[in-house]
């Protein structure tokens, strides 16, 4: 079996809690083996060769946790903005990456940054403070928000549900440090990922003959022998309006930016570079399997097919680090295509570890009181996946997600934008961008969304570029003069990015065409999909 075709070993149901906070779920216990799930019930479009084998351990009738849902925050005031000629812009106190903000109804909700206590709400097209929020953790990520609720993790331990019209604390789990990824609404569930247990390197257990691990931490797997790592990471689902836990199930590493909700399903890749597909309701695993995966999937279904688009790893050369586009169509044994294969050095681990990133990296971890990333982070997988290994940089990960607009699937790859053919992978234009992957670090472009007819992209030289979708030409651009990672969000002729140096920017276009992406991901499913 490739290295292509090996299926991470999924251990389902993980502890809601974590450290010395704990909680211990009781229930019915059944363990299910099967191996493999034949191709008719598999719906995953596997490398050509891989076989499918799932190991799953389920409980069927798993209370909530009987504990309270600790996450406070109080009021505080909000710097003011300031008047641009386009727009305006605003300075948070800690200077510190700014997130991508998100628009919920006529309002900018951001959070003050990754060194940050705070998150603050603000007239969207006049810059006029709303509210403003400390929280009990720092480091906010960006928000999914639906109805009168915005839900964002914290990199110290905290999913939060606000009231987005005051700011206040609707529900808050306290549920491991740190929280790396951001969440997602769908059908009236929000889902977030964090750290549970780690087992000891010592503790080793063969595939599939663990008998009975409810209540106790997962087993490690033999990497040697199986290919899989262990489970460290939980999924987990809250209902949206109360926050009461849903279901949990583990994983090999932190979700990528954020998981992907489509019609009844969640999709997520993992900083293990696992790529897992789950039933939103019932959190049943319908596929789980190692791609090596380097972005957030984007999943199209329609016209009775289910096709995943994804970036991947793609070794070929001898010392090489290299990245591919692909789509892999439901049901098939093969993929469809492996598109753009190219040296990455943006996502390899001996390369990046002595960027300029990565060395702003290590002042925004120590700053929040990290002065070694912890164990629990993952930050090992995560830097031999996509070549970041701290905690900042992994909550900003955004890699070289991709966009699905008509015929065309367009992402930043490193230090261009590209677009190839949603059919064949051929490529149709290309953009270069400025700056060293090497010395600078990361992406030289945040991954691209679409406005209109136009596709945005930031740029780590500080400007924001409208792009012709359809054929890559340079429409306009817009100099902001600092470093932006994040990916902006447009709405009603309005574009909204932040910085790395803590500022949130705010232009006005003056295009209204320009609109339909109000948040990462461009919807609270963060789909990357118009």
């Amino acid at each position: 079996m490739t290295r292509w075709g090996q299926l991470m070993s999924v251990l389902a149901v993980a502890l809601f809690g974590c450290s010395d906070r704990t909680v211990v779920d009781s229930g019915a216990r059944e363990r299910v083996h099967v191996d493999p799930v034949p191709d008719h019930v598999d719906p995953y479009a596997r490398p050509p060769g891989a076989h499918t084998s799932v190991v799953v351990a389920m409980n069927r009738a798993a209370p909530p946790p009987d504990t309270t849902q600790p996450g406070s925050g109080f009021t505080v005031s909000s710097p003011e903005a300031t008047r641009t000629a386009n727009g305006y812009r605003i300075q948070f106190p800690t200077r510190s990456p700014v997130p991508t903000p998100v628009i919920h109804n006529g309002r900018l909700i951001v959070s003050g940054g990754f060194n940050s206590r705070e998150i603050y709400a603000y007239e969207a097209k006049t810059g006029r403070a709303v509210w403003g929020q400390s929280l009990s953790d720092d480091g906010p990520s960006n928000a999914a928000c639906e109805g009168e609720l915005c839900v964002f993790n914290s990199e110290s331990c905290t999913t939060f549900a606000v009231n987005a019209k005051t700011g206040k604390t609707i529900w808050a789990w306290w549920l491991g440090d740190p929280q790396t990824s951001a969440p997602t609404i769908a059908n009236g569930l929000a889902f977030a990922s964090y750290p549970a247990y780690q087992p000891p390197a010592t503790e080793q257990v063969e595939l599939g003959t663990w008998s009975d691990p409810w209540g106790e931490p997962p087993p490690a797997q033999k990497a040697a022998a199986t290919g899989t790592p262990s489970a460290t990471h939980a999924l987990a689902a809250f209902d949206l309006a109360t926050g009461k836990p849903v279901w949990r199930r583990w994983l090999d590493g932190d979700v990528m930016s954020a998981p992907v909700a489509v019609d009844g399903f969640l999709y997520v890749s993992t900083f293990g570079g696992s790529v897992l597909k789950l039933d939103q309701k019932t959190g049943e695993i319908i596929y789980a399997v190692a791609m090596r995966a380097t972005s957030a999937p984007v999943v199209v279904r329609d016209q009775g097919r289910e096709s995943l688009f994804v970036t991947v790893r793609a070794e070929e050369r001898r010392n090489e680090t290299r990245e591919a586009i692909v789509r892999a169509d439901l049901g098939a044994t093969r993929r469809t295509f492996r598109a753009n294969a190219k040296a990455a050095p943006y996502l390899d681990g001996k390369v990046q570890r002595d960027t300029e990133l990565a060395k702003a990296a290590q002042v925004d971890d120590s700053e929040n009181g990290f002065s070694t990333v912890p164990a629990a982070a993952g930050a090992t997988g995560a830097g031999a996946i996509v070549g970041v290994e701290a905690v900042s940089t992994m909550q900003r990960f955004q890699g070289s997600r991709v966009l699905v607009t008509a015929d065309l699937v367009i992402s930043t790859m490193g230090d261009e934008v590209i677009a190839v053919d949603r059919a064949s992978g051929d490529v149709k234009w290309r953009h270069a961008l400025t700056g060293s992957t090497s010395t600078e670090g990361g992406h030289l472009g945040t991954a691209p969304l679409l406005a209109g007819t136009e596709v945005v992209v930031a740029t780590l030289a500080g400007n924001i570029l409208r792009l012709e979708a359809a054929t890559g030409k340079l429409v306009a651009q817009y100099k902001a003069g600092m470093k932006l990672r994040s990916q902006p969000v447009v709405h009603e002729g309005w574009i909204y990015a932040g910085s790395e140096d803590g500022t949130l920017i705010a232009i006005n276009t003056g295009n209204r065409a320009l609109t339909g992406w109000p948040t990462w991901g461009g919807d609270s499913g963060r789909t990357a999909v118009r």
